[in-house]
């Protein structure tokens, strides 16, 4: 019989799109391996995605309990957290509904494991912890929340945000180490992150875990016929995505556009209509560098094929980004900043990757490849081959059930650094 655990997350996951839904679907389906799960998330409505999604889990032998709860920003709440020691970011996605839940649950089927991804849920977490002492919590840091928050107030030009992000900011960096504290392990997607929790907190190394995401490699692209060259596969509605594409354009793209023109390189932006992008970008001639907007993309596969190169021009922000891993899973060569391949060890500049922090190095790099194809083939294989041997979601699960089954939980296993 299947340990039973209480998988607690921000949002319903299925279909799995984005980057924020796949780091919760694959986790819930491959520790359905493991254990037997139930799975809990805030819904703005029981809408038919929610029931499908209810079926699908179902058909993958996980309970899914969506309960509503609107999560989406409002002025009033973010005014009533002047009295909440809890960020509104996060707070907003507690209810005493889904907490009563939890502890129908625990108490009906004696759960004894729950995994809660992001601090957004790590509440209820630490509320159960404190019903059931014996309750092992573990915490997933897709990244450290509160250098996102600070990254914010470092960058943003407008007073009253910086204000309110300041406010913000303390509360983030004091309660994301106090639930380090409470929770009995957390484990961190990148070894950037990882080595920045040791050194804010080396009382707590003992918890602390690196433990890259997987990727599925479903396809690796065939044939040696580009359609297009660079693109950038993005989500409009974040900030920090927004102010990296805006920087990459304007300090990378647009200095190097003799050599893209001359060359007759083209750069496709996905998601979000063209209209939103020039006015998010400021700028609305950009069909005279070359940029084409794609919007929405349906099959996000076959479009990365048309392209030979993928970029990830990440200048903010924590965590691993699934661009980078999408790209290399489909055998693309993939331009990375420098922000991003510090992220994880096993990315080696013009190996399986390549990195690139200004326009200089960015046509250097692109013009030493371009001049030698067997280059270019060797940063394909290396970048699959890279995919399939640290970024497995099976080894992922299997190493999260190894850890709810040791028995002395006052010492760390000798695997701590379980990627590398």
């Amino acid at each position: 019989m299947k340990p039973k655990l209480l998988f607690l997350a921000p949002q319903n996951p299925y279909p799995p799109i984005d980057g924020g839904k796949i780091s919760i679907y694959y986790p819930v389906k491959y520790l359905s391996k493991f254990f037997e799960i139930f799975f809990i998330t805030p819904v703005k409505q029981i809408d038919k995605k929610v029931n499908r999604a209810i079926k699908h889990f179902e058909n993958m032998g996980v309970k899914y309990f969506p309960v509503v709860k609107n999560t989406d920003d409002k002025i009033i709440d973010l005014l009533k957290n002047v009295f909440n020691k809890i960020p509104f970011k996060w707070y907003k996605y507690y209810s005493d509904e889904i907490y009563k839940l939890c502890v129908k649950l625990m108490i009906k089927e004696n759960i004894n494991y729950n995994f809660t991804s992001a601090p957004h849920m790590a509440l209820y977490a630490v509320k159960l912890k404190k019903f059931n002492p014996n309750l092992k919590i573990y915490l997933r840091e897709h990244n450290i929340e509160f250098s996102l928050v600070e990254q914010f107030v470092n960058l943003t030009k407008n007073p009253v945000y910086k204000l309110i992000g300041i406010w913000q900011l303390k509360k983030s960096r004091f309660l994301e180490q106090k639930y380090w504290e409470l929770f009995d392990k957390i484990f961190f997607i990148s070894d950037h992150d990882y080595e920045t929790a040791k050194r804010l907190r080396p009382d707590l190394v003992s918890k602390f875990y690196v433990l890259y995401d997987g990727f599925e490699i479903n396809k690796t692209c065939e044939g040696n016929e580009y359609s297009k060259a660079f693109i950038i596969p993005t989500n409009i509605t974040t900030i920090q995505n927004q102010i990296s594409v805006k920087w990459f354009i304007e300090k990378i793209w647009i200095p190097s556009f003799d050599y893209i023109k001359q060359n007759n390189l083209v750069l496709s932006i996905t998601s979000g209509s063209e209209r939103k992008w020039k006015k998010i970008l400021g700028i609305h001639n950009l069909e005279q560098f070359n940029i084409r907007f794609l919007g929405f993309i349906e099959n996000i596969d076959e479009e990365l094929c048309k392209h030979k190169y993928v970029i990830s021009p990440t200048i903010m922000g924590s965590g691993l980004r699934l661009k980078i891993l999408h790209g290399m899973a489909l055998g693309k060569v993939v331009f990375a900043t420098g922000y991003d391949v510090k992220t994880v060890k096993v990315f080696k500049d013009m190996d399986n990757i390549v990195e690139f922090n200004n326009s200089i190095e960015f046509i250097k790099k692109i013009k030493i490849i371009e001049e030698n194809p067997t280059l270019f083939n060797t940063l394909s294989k290396n970048a699959v081959k890279t995919i399939q041997k640290y970024f497995n979601w099976n080894y992922y699960a299997k190493i999260i059930f190894k850890i709810s089954l040791e028995e002395n939980y006052e010492s760390a296993p000798s695997w701590q650094t379980l990627s590398t």
